[in-house]
């Protein structure tokens, strides 16, 4: 429901009828998949009102909600399975715990001679990866700099104010020990682009993770409608065909290092091809000096 038909409802209806309206909407929602492919791409966008992105209230009252369940398991030591995303805190998700076992091998990598390290968190969040790389690293010293939208990098400067958020791209005017990109290089369009960014911004390692891939169809555009998860907006992604993406990083001067398997398939309705996550560790195959 728009905020306006909700006001206007609340203010004739009985409270009987007001949430039958809401479970019908939800309803009418959860007859939709949450994953679909969009046969225009990203002119979709323009088209459909219901495609919000990321930067709406509903997604930082989510993670606010779930950041005290998040933090437990941080400070336990039970498996590290939970998804800041997860709406059950008690879920253990066993892709979350690969996920965080390949952001471990690529952090101890990028520490194994250091006591501190510079860190771009691109699609950060709220800073959930500052937090855990300090869980991780006991005693690291993280000079950690995190790209989200506006909404959430507000929140984040309040948790972490030790830390740097920027909701723009000047983030990328200089260069990191490590640069991460969990689950947010494939919400750009333009994602080449911003894969040659964070090459640029790379002195050390870049992880590109949570990326949805696949290797029977080209490129191709999908939608989620992540409504399970407490997000009131869709937004647009790509699933990548893998060899374009490899080919697009070495064309930015990246060796690739290692490829993971996640163990996530997106279901994705229609889709000319199947899609899941993996992530992929590389490093710059030259010198910054020599790459000018």
């Amino acid at each position: 429901m728009s905020s306006r038909f909700k006001h206007t409802a609340k203010s004739w209806m009985p409270p009987a009828l007001v949430g039958l309206a809401r479970r019908l909407v939800t309803a009418i929602r959860q007859e939709r998949p949450e994953w679909e492919y969009v046969p225009e791409g990203w002119a979709r966008a323009q088209s459909d009102a219901k495609i919000k992105g990321w930067n709406v209230e509903s997604v930082l009252e989510a993670y606010k909600a779930r950041w005290p369940a998040f933090v437990h398991q941080l400070e336990g030591t039970a498996p590290l399975g939970i998804s800041p995303e997860s709406p059950t805190p008690e879920q253990s998700d066993l892709a979350f715990h690969n996920t965080l076992m390949i952001f471990a091998y690529a952090l101890a990598l990028a520490t194994r001679t250091k006591n501190a390290i510079s860190m771009l968190d691109w699609g950060g969040g709220i800073g959930h990866y500052y937090l855990i790389g300090k869980t991780l690293v006991p005693g690291l010293d993280i000079d950690y700099h995190c790209k989200d939208t506006p909404a959430l990098i507000e929140y984040g400067k309040k948790l972490f104010p030790q830390a740097h958020f920027c909701a723009d791209e000047s983030c990328l005017a200089r260069r990191y020990d490590f640069v991460l990109a969990s689950t947010s290089l494939h919400y750009s369009e333009d994602w080449p682009a911003v894969l040659a960014g964070l090459a640029r911004a790379t002195d050390g390692y870049l992880l590109v993770t949570q990326l949805p891939v696949t290797s029977k169809s080209p490129s191709f555009v999908f939608v989620q409608r992540p409504y399970r998860y407490g997000y009131n907006t869709e937004y647009l992604g790509w699933c990548l065909n893998q060899t374009e993406f490899l080919a697009r990083a070495q064309a930015a001067e990246m060796e690739l290092l290692r490829e993971f398997l996640i163990g996530h398939q997106i279901p994705i309705a229609h889709a000319p091809g199947p899609c899941e996550y993996r992530a992929f560790l590389f490093r710059p195959r030259t010198s910054h000096v020599n790459r000018r």
